[in-house]
């Protein structure tokens, strides 16, 4: 092998070393936010919210104070807030909601009720802590309503340009339908996961809240006119 060619071989050989660790970082720093996920979710659940501490976190997790606060600047009231905004951006694709028409505006409601329950049942935990920190703290649910309202707002704008029966009607209505239904559904979900089933099979309370959707958002669009 020419010295050019081992120089080549060696470049080649530490990039690809350096992909694999840049890889292992991104695996090892997305653990390092579940695991402090669930150990938040957890301790709340144990504690409450305004009993639980960062320091407590830190304790339970076995991992340094600087290692929350680097992915969480702002404390607990960040992690609740990337926690929320996460599953979010996960249940409302932004491809999908660009791809929206009149043929297809039911599937996508049906696809948004679906992964809602999905993740209610999935994290049925953290729902639950979460629930029980914003409904304990005015400011992190007044931080959640503002929350609320920028995506659904996004989502009103998106859905009145692509969409001619959305479009004639005024955006802060739509926003403020969108924010009753999502209410509403979780309210719902939440109710048959951890209170008490209100359908014999998860495909019945799915098809169920699709029917509510369609009839609400009929309903709050007519009685706006």
């Amino acid at each position: 092998m020419s010295f050019c060619s081992f120089i080549n071989f060696m470049s080649n050989y530490s990039l690809i070393i350096f992909m694999k660790k840049d890889k292992k970082f991104l695996r090892n720093k997305q653990e390092k936010i579940n695991l402090i996920y669930e150990t938040f979710f957890n301790l709340i659940l144990k504690k409450g919210y305004h009993k639980t501490s960062t320091n407590h976190i830190a304790n339970s997790a076995d991992i340094s104070i600087g290692t929350i606060y680097k992915y969480f600047p702002k404390g607990k009231e960040d992690i609740i807030r990337r926690y929320f905004e996460t599953s979010m951006e996960t249940m409302l694709n932004r491809e999908d909601l660009f791809n929206i028409d009149n043929d297809n505006i039911k599937d996508f409601l049906n696809k948004f009720i679906l992964d809602l329950f999905k993740n209610h049942e999935a994290k049925k935990g953290y729902n639950q802590a979460f629930r029980s920190a914003i409904q304990s703290d005015k400011a992190l649910l007044q931080a959640h309503k503002e929350k609320l309202f920028i995506i659904f707002k996004n989502l009103a704008q998106l859905l009145r340009d692509k969409n001619e029966n959305f479009g004639q009607f005024p955006e802060e209505k739509l926003i403020e339908i969108f924010i009753f239904i999502y209410n509403l559904l979780n309210g719902i979900l939440y109710h048959h996961i951890s209170v008490m089933k209100l359908f014999d099979s998860d495909e019945k309370l799915v098809d169920y809240l699709s029917n509510i959707v369609a009839f609400s958002m009929k309903y709050l669009i007519e009685s706006q006119y």
